[in-house]
């Protein structure tokens, strides 16, 4: 009889552990994929049968609507997929979302920590003050067409090398046009 017990605790342990969190997205009543028990959606690279960008790829294809739920591990993750929704949440209700989770601990990458992207709360809302008026349309237009032009003086620098293959240290060139843009963008630097 004892035994019987135990095995009962142990099957409710399991589907309170490993199938019930990976009910969230059914309660709500949103599509979701089917998770694999601790992993989730994860479970291909952890698995090593599929790269992370085939996994997005997956999670993003799981259903043919306007968002899907899916499981990174344990934790419910919304995948938006409509333009107009994703334009609702992150231009007119983007009050409401301003906290999510962050790619890096902050103690790991303290300068990637203070990315606009990794940012939350009130940190997230002074620096989103401090680079809005750098970013308005106009500006935007205006920095359009100098980056253009660093662009096109990019692209000319490596015709008149006149070969039909050049050999490039890639970190090294893309620093340089980088600094080429930052510096005619933010400065006004040729």
């Amino acid at each position: 009889m004892l035994w019987i017990l135990i095995s009962i605790a142990v099957i409710a342990a399991s589907y309170l552990l490993l199938i019930r969190p990976h009910k969230y997205w059914i309660k709500k009543g949103v599509p979701q994929s089917k998770p694999f028990l601790i992993f989730g959606d994860n479970w291909g690279p952890v698995l090593r049968k599929q790269s992370q960008a085939e996994m997005v790829q997956m999670m993003y294809n799981v259903s043919n609507t306007r968002y899907c739920g899916v499981y990174q591990f344990y934790l419910p993750t919304l995948i938006l997929r409509d333009p107009d929704l994703i334009k609702q949440i992150t231009v007119k209700d983007f009050d409401h979302f301003v906290d999510h989770r962050s790619f890096v601990p902050e103690d790991s990458d303290p300068l990637f920590a203070k990315n606009l992207f990794s940012l939350t709360g009130q940190k997230w809302r002074d620096m989103r003050s401090t680079l809005s008026p750098t970013f308005t349309s106009s500006k935007m237009k205006f920095m359009f067409s100098l980056i253009s032009q660093n662009g096109e003086q990019f692209v000319k620098h490596f015709l008149k090398q006149n070969q039909d293959i050049i050999t490039v240290e890639m970190k090294d060139t893309f620093t340089r046009f980088t600094n080429d843009v930052i510096a005619n963008t933010a400065f006004g630097v040729e």
